[in-house]
This record gives C-alpha cells, sequence and structure tokens, in this order.
C-alpha cells in the first residue's frame, strides 16, 4: 500500500536525518492513510512538522515495534511522540500501550500523545486512559460504580 508520510516504521533507519532534525515523531497506523488522509494532514501540519511514519500491528509482531521505536526515540532525539490510530482497532491499540510502555521504562523525558479516529472525529486519549484500558478489572469496576 502507498503512503504519503515520510516512510514504514519497520523500513526507517533508527538516525535517519528526517527523525533527528524533526525531534517530534507522528506514529499513524498504515490504514489511516487510505481511511483518513485529512486526519494525518492535519496532524502532520499542526504538529509543528513531526516525521511521520506508519505501522501496522496486523503485519508487525509489537515487540519489534516497540524496540524500533525505543530505538529511534534514543538514537534520533526524539522529544514528542504522538500516535494516531482508528479507534476500536485490538491491533493499533498497542501502538499507544507501547509509546506510554516506551516512556515509563525507558526515556521518561518524551511526551507522549494519543489520538484515535472514530467516523471521522478526532479524540484525544489521556495517557491515564491508556494505561487504565490495559486492565480490563478496572475498567469493570468503573462501569459498575456508574
Amino acid at each position: 500500500m502507498g503512503c504519503d508520510c515520510d516512510g514504514c516504521l519497520m523500513r526507517t533507519n533508527v538516525g535517519d536525518r528526517r527523525l533527528r532534525e524533526a525531534g517530534n515523531l507522528l506514529l499513524i497506523g498504515s490504514c489511516m492513510m487510505s481511511r483518513y488522509p485529512e486526519v494525518v494532514e492535519e496532524f502532520r501540519q499542526r504538529e509543528g512538522g513531526p516525521a511521520v511514519l506508519d505501522i501496522c500491528l496486523e503485519e508487525i509482531h509489537v515487540n519489534h515495534a516497540g524496540f524500533k521505536i525505543a530505538s529511534i526515540v534514543r538514537y534520533s532525539g526524539i522529544k514528542r511522540v504522538t500516535a494516531l490510530t482508528v479507534d476500536g482497532s485490538p491491533h493499533c491499540v498497542q501502538l499507544h500501550y507501547v509509546i506510554e510502555d516506551i516512556r515509563r521504562h525507558f526515556t521518561t523525558d518524551i511526551e507522549t500523545a494519543h489520538f484515535v479516529v472514530e467516523r471521522g472525529k478526532v479524540y484525544e486519549v489521556s495517557p491515564e486512559a491508556v494505561k487504565r484500558s490495559r486492565h480490563l478489572s478496572k475498567i469493570q469496576q468503573m462501569m459498575q460504580s456508574q
């Protein structure tokens, strides 16, 4: 599938000049370009010119992608990582999880941001919501208390 972004995460060198110069990384689910190209373009403009890489976690194991993202953050001096995916995908949600894991365990000084698209509408998701979504028992408790 063709993509108008800067490249495929798994095919981009961790020290690529575009990454180092941008200092800001926008990671998108691969299907975002075909489904919501206008949203991707909006983020490309509003996020201050980030390097934009796509990944499909249906094709690549999350551990491979996570190692690659962590390496990019360290080698290229990335200060901010933003995830933009479709909402409701059990594969795409992993991109949000891995970014928070990298921040928490390896590079606590980076900023992270999370956005999902549901029926053409963009929603910002807090890092806390990403964390909670990993714990079904906590979600169940929240639902029961309503």
